[in-house]
């Protein structure tokens, strides 16, 4: 396994781990969710998801279920009820991971695996929401200085960056409605370990925002022991 291989499942690693201790009730969110990882890892490992030939693609059932959860989390009531449990200043350095992420789309970038427009070198500022997280919650939750309304300002510009990235990945893989990469398409989220970027970083990352928000719409979380 290369080091940006390496690279990418300890921070995959990190995510879950910073996501999980973000909830009242860890054990079964933990459980489930590095489940969930290998899983995905595993069918990533054969090859299924790198064939663009077949429609519909099976990469679909790589970032479907994720969509299915975050939809249940925020629209079903007992997902609803499970959503309540975030701690907004823990969640919010689940955000943290944004910048190694960044880093490792570059190094997948200089092995011709994906995009220059992927990356910060191209039109990808995600790692700007990365930088930010820790200074955003030492101001909001440490120190208390940030407002109710600037702390959503944030997490709207934030929810901007990645919804660009995200758009930026899915039109470059090679399938018919790629515009970006015709050259050197999106290849690496096809491949295990990178599948766990869609399948399960930029989930947990959505869900940061969207949890993080509703609980900030009222006010500012006591500052933390």
């Amino acid at each position: 396994m290369s080091p940006l291989a390496v690279a990418f499942l300890a921070t995959t690693f990190l995510t879950i781990f910073l996501f999980v201790r973000s909830h009242r009730d860890p054990g079964p969110l933990a459980f489930y969710l590095s489940g969930y990882a290998a899983l995905q890892y595993g069918i990533a490992t054969t090859g299924f998801y790198e064939n663009t030939e077949v429609l519909p693609p099976p990469f679909l059932l790589n970032v479907v279920p994720a969509i299915v959860f975050v939809i249940w989390l925020f629209v079903a009531q007992r997902g609803k009820a499970f959503a309540a449990g975030f701690m907004p200043d823990r969640l919010l350095w689940v955000h943290f991971v944004r910048m190694p992420v960044e880093l490792i789309l570059f190094g997948l970038f200089t092995a011709g695996l994906v995009p220059e427009v992927m990356t910060f070198a191209g039109s990808n500022f995600d790692i700007l929401a990365g930088l930010s997280a820790p200074v955003v919650w030492y101001l909001a939750y440490y120190r208390k200085l940030m407002s109710p309304a600037l702390l959503r300002a944030w997490h709207i510009a934030a929810s901007l960056l990645l919804l660009n990235i995200v758009a930026s990945a899915v039109l470059s893989v090679p399938l018919p409605i790629q515009q970006f990469g015709l050259e050197q398409p999106n290849l690496a989220l096809l491949m295990a370990p990178y599948n766990l970027l869609p399948a399960v970083v930029v989930p947990l990352v959505i869900v940061g925002h969207i949890a993080g928000f509703r609980t900030e719409r009222g006010e500012v979380a006591q500052k933390p022991a």
